[in-house]
């Protein structure tokens, strides 16, 4: 029963998060337009990309497994390694924060630093609040404290985004960026708190993790953690570059909605991942469900995908505004790209369990210059539509080879070619 709720906590969660990233999306669009909604979503989008390229990818999941297979707690086992992990973190988002003010086109202005500067805090408390929430679970933290971890910063960035447009009608860009970075900065405070309190000295080596270990981990599950293709908003910065932060305006609206059956998706995933992986010593079993994940997965994206897409013209026209009309036949590819792209991540935790995820690594790199030649395209066309159709393109493509490299491989503990002299890893083993 246990395991239940926490599955429909994984995948319940993402439904919350969600509605709140949509309401959040639809207010700041009301209180900016076109224009300040593009240069919010860039923000976003170049934060969340310096969070996953560098310490809240694989680093964050490989921080999950090894204080779980100690059986510490973060602060005994981490704590040590974070001093390096701030300077890291502040290296890796300096750059970023530098290309927005270039890819924003008026470098000359304050108000744009400003918001680079907007783009460095919000990858650094990107980063902080990955690595704390899977240190929250890899010290098999209780449901309930990782439901306030999880759900806290979107809620507070909603509350007070509603609550400003209720005031005031008309703000900038700035001060939505500025109220979404305190609401993260707020929930990454409170999390830390929730940590277990440390058992040993600060000084005692007893319990702490091993810095080369962890790297190891983390270098080995690094492309297949961050997931490239649509892991690192790489539509959203060309467009924004290419076309222009109106134009990105338009596609943040219609991902906006479109988000909804990936976020399900990697909730199942994470579900599935450790069910895969606990399985391997019952071959018959391990196909049965993955059978079943496979076809009931499908089915629920789906279903939910044609439920999005048919509410998605009257959506966007009521709640964003009829100057986000154009938006709806971008929103209709995304939609059906998003569901794909969702279902690519079930795939790969059906891999990732059966200790193949190096196979997935391999498609995502072979489809991410597919992803950026896509988007160029389009931006040569001068069509935003037409990034939406890339994304879709890719997405069938992904699809594709990862359900043949899944038919491909087997339970490894079938005897299968790649089985031999492997360990059957336990439900904990592959994040």
């Amino acid at each position: 029963m246990g395991q239940k709720i926490a599955a429909l906590f994984v995948i319940g969660g993402g439904f919350i998060i969600q509605g709140l990233v949509t309401i959040s999306g639809i207010v700041s669009a009301r209180l900016l337009g076109v224009e300040g909604r593009g240069e919010v979503a860039l923000v976003i989008a170049l934060g969340g990309m310096a969070t996953q390229l560098t310490l809240g990818g694989s680093l964050a999941n490989s921080v999950a497994v090894r204080l779980a297979d100690q059986g510490v707690t973060a602060r005994d086992g981490v704590r040590h390694l974070v001093p390096t992990w701030v300077l890291l973190g502040v290296a890796g988002s300096v750059p970023f924060a530098v290309l927005f003010v270039f890819l924003h086109g008026d470098p000359g202005a304050t108000y744009v630093w400003w918001l680079g500067f907007m783009v460095l805090m919000m990858a650094l408390q990107g980063m902080g609040f990955r690595l704390v929430t899977n240190a929250l679970l890899g010290e098999s933290a209780p449901m309930n404290r990782v439901a306030v971890a999880t759900l806290l910063p979107q809620a507070l960035s909603t509350t007070a985004l509603v609550v400003l447009f209720v005031a005031v009608r008309e703000s900038s860009a700035l001060v939505v960026t500025v109220i979404m970075a305190s609401s993260l900065a707020i929930g990454l405070v409170v999390s830390v708190l929730l940590l277990q309190p440390a058992r040993r000295a600060k000084d005692d080596p007893t319990d702490q993790v091993e810095g080369r270990e962890l790297w190891r981990m983390t270098r080995s599950t690094y492309v297949s953690s961050i997931g490239p293709i649509d892991g690192l908003s790489l539509d959203r910065a060309l467009i924004g570059a290419m076309l222009g932060t109106a134009a990105l305006g338009l596609y943040a609206a219609a991902i906006a909605l479109a988000a909804l059956t990936s976020t399900l998706a990697s909730g199942m995933a994470a579900v599935l991942l450790p069910r895969v992986a606990g399985s391997q010593r019952e071959p018959a079993a391990e196909r049965k469900l993955i059978v079943k994940w496979l076809l009931a997965s499908a089915a629920v994206l789906g279903v939910i995908g044609l439920l999005v897409a048919a509410v998605a013209r009257p959506v966007i026209e009521i709640a964003f505004g009829q100057e986000f009309a154009p938006a709806v036949p971008i929103a209709y590819w995304l939609i059906a790209a998003s569901a794909l792209l969702g279902y690519r991540r079930i795939l790969i935790a059906v891999l990732q369990g059966r200790q193949r995820g190096g196979s997935a690594s391999w498609i995502e790199l072979a489809l991410t210059p597919v992803v950026v030649l896509g988007i160029v395209v389009a931006a040569q066309m001068g069509e935003p539509v037409g990034a939406g159709i890339a994304m879709f393109a890719v997405a069938v493509c992904a699809v594709g080879a990862l359900g043949i490299a899944v038919l491909r491989t087997s339970p490894l503990g079938s005897g299968g070619r790649h089985a031999r002299g492997v360990p059957v890893p336990s439900a904990r083993d592959d994040a």
